[in-house]
């Protein structure tokens, strides 16, 4: 690929951080229910729930596909090494403070390839992809997609090879976002941009100033990588603070059937057999309707019992 550099400043479409904006505030609004189910202050895990999943997905989705798109913009008239090496800088920098501050927050399910480490490989990777031509970035983002259903083996069940996501057991973690199948939706992305911009009606209209709620929500877009950075550790303090003011509320799967769902769910997750699950699941389930304890002192109480018992 030969490089060239493109004399002309790189063109931001309001448009793109409009919608950049409207997934950031998806994300929040997802991960503060989530924070709701990990104080118990709501009795579920929306994580584990098919609802969960759909939108999680169609969050991620999203921003990876701006990305690409965004690629094809920043590039438009060549390759700014520049640009792309201070953006890399930037994302690969807060992927590495994400992994880090998970690893000491929550060592079981740190993030080890989240969204960000996604965004920073795939845009590394899409650098051989700026001068191909359409039809054959549209078949490597099909290949890349449809990959983990082609390729998943046992061989990639292992640690190392998990950020490649052709793997079939599910890596402990609170975000896991592999190399493939999003990929593909980067390349998707990056035909989608190219499209764009070489359409004048649309690429003019795209590149309009906006006004009023618009406005806001192109700021917010604009924004995107600070405020995923701070958004958790603000609700989780906003949350920790009421629930050590208010107490947690006591999960009670007699009266709420969704927990031994979640529980088999997350359980299987991480790679246990499934009798096992059910099992240990069942066990904590009537462990937690008998205890008088509240929040984690019941959660340790039930686990404490269920050792005793042996369904671990």
């Amino acid at each position: 690929m030969s490089r060239v550099t493109s004399s002309t400043p790189s063109l931001r479409w309001p448009l793109i951080d409009v919608l950049r904006g409207i997934a950031v505030i998806a994300m929040m609004a997802f991960h503060f229910t989530w924070d709701l189910g990990f104080f118990q202050i709501i009795p579920y895990d929306i994580a584990f729930t098919t609802e969960g999943r759909v939108l999680s997905h169609l969050i991620a989705g999203t921003f990876l596909f701006l990305v690409g798109i965004s690629f094809a913009l920043a590039h438009r008239n060549g390759f700014d090494p520049r640009g792309f090496l201070i953006r890399f800088a930037k994302i690969s920098g807060a992927a590495a403070l994400v992994s880090l501050g998970t690893y000491f927050a929550m060592p079981e399910e740190w993030i080890f390839f989240g969204v960000l480490h996604c965004i920073a490989v795939s845009s590394l990777l899409a650098l051989a992809f700026l001068r191909i031509p359409n039809i054959i970035v549209l078949v490597v983002a099909l290949i890349s997609l449809a990959a983990p259903l082609l390729i998943n083996h046992p061989l990639f069940d292992q640690p190392a090879l998990f950020w490649l996501g052709l793997n079939k057991i599910m890596p402990r973690t609170n975000d896991y976002v592999p190399l493939f199948p999003w990929f593909g939706v980067v390349l998707a992305g990056l035909v989608a941009g190219r499209l764009t911009w070489s359409a004048p009606h649309f690429s003019a209209w795209a590149a309009r100033p906006v006004t009023g709620l618009s406005r806001a929500l192109a700021g917010l877009g604009r924004y995107a990588l600070p405020v995923y950075l701070l958004h958790q550790p603000v609700l989780m303090g906003l949350l920790w603070v009421f629930v050590s003011v208010a107490g947690p509320a006591v999960l009670n799967p007699a009266i709420e059937p969704a927990f031994f769902e979640n529980c088999t769910q997350s359980c299987a997750a991480s790679g246990r057999a499934p009798e096992l699950c059910e099992r240990a699941c069942t066990c904590l389930g009537h462990a937690l309707i008998g205890t008088k304890a509240r929040g984690d002192e019941a959660i340790q109480s039930a686990l404490a019992i269920c050792r005793k018992e042996g369904a671990f």
